[in-house]
């Protein structure tokens, strides 16, 4: 008898396919995002503030999506269950997210939450983020914290996580971050703080300002469209080909 051919199941492909349409038509922020700062190319957010393309979400992407939400649920349940913890992941005022912004909403951020009673730190309020990452980043993370400390691990470990803290820092004036950290499914986690830094604070806002006032394209990170961080940009073409844009 022949084999069975392997095929995906039908109503699984339609999901996905339903999930992928759902998601397309989205309107792109009209900010300058506080989570996207640190990105490694000046020109990648000026296009993603100033002239953004719409981008399609493969099903996989927005599966990512969905546990790294359903991972930060389950993060900050577990995190009240500490006897003293008081975590706030709305603000009161308005029944949403705490929002930041600066340069009249152009630049703007929203936090996770804001946690107070840390075993380690106890009194202090801190910005609580929580990230849910692929299992080899996972493992770096943990890696950094063994070898450099809390202290060094954020900054070590992700650029732009490590400026959108201090970003949150900042501008919430909490000058201390926390940020819990998993594996897929939330099976694994762990968490490092990290302290704000003026310094990285006024670098961070002066880049935002910079790529909000440019009336032209900025530098771009390299010259090179093969090298890894352009190749898989989202403007690759228009930075580096013909449809380059200079508005």
């Amino acid at each position: 008898m022949a084999a069975l051919p392997h095929l995906p199941d039908p109503t699984v492909m339609a999901a996905n396919q339903a999930m992928q349409e759902n998601a397309q038509g989205r309107a792109p922020r009209s900010y300058l995002g506080m989570s996207q700062i640190g990105g490694d190319c000046e020109r990648k957010l000026w296009y993603s503030y100033h002239d953004p393309l719409p981008e399609f979400m493969p099903a996989s992407a927005l599966m990512r999506i969905e546990d790294g939400h359903a991972c930060e649920r389950i993060l900050a349940d577990r995190l009240r269950l500490v006897p003293g913890v008081v975590l706030r992941t709305e603000d009161a005022d308005t029944g949403e997210q705490f929002e930041v912004s600066d340069f009249d909403g152009q630049f703007a951020g929203h936090l996770d939450g804001l946690i107070i009673g840390l075993v380690s730190d106890p009194h202090v309020w801190h910005v609580w983020e929580a990230k849910a990452v692929n299992e080899e980043k996972y493992g770096k993370f943990c890696k950094l914290r063994r070898e450099h400390g809390e202290s060094g691990t954020l900054q070590k470990w992700d650029a732009t996580y490590y400026a959108q803290a201090q970003a949150y820092m900042g501008y919430t004036q909490i000058h201390r971050h926390y940020i819990t950290v998993c594996s897929p499914g939330a099976r694994e986690w762990e968490a490092v703080c990290t302290e704000f830094d003026p310094s990285a604070f006024e670098t961070i806002r002066n880049r935002a300002e910079r790529i909000i006032n440019a009336h032209v394209p900025v530098a771009k990170v390299s010259n090179d469209p093969s090298w890894y961080v352009c190749k898989w940009c989202h403007y690759k073409e228009r930075c580096h080909g013909t449809a380059c844009v200079s508005n």
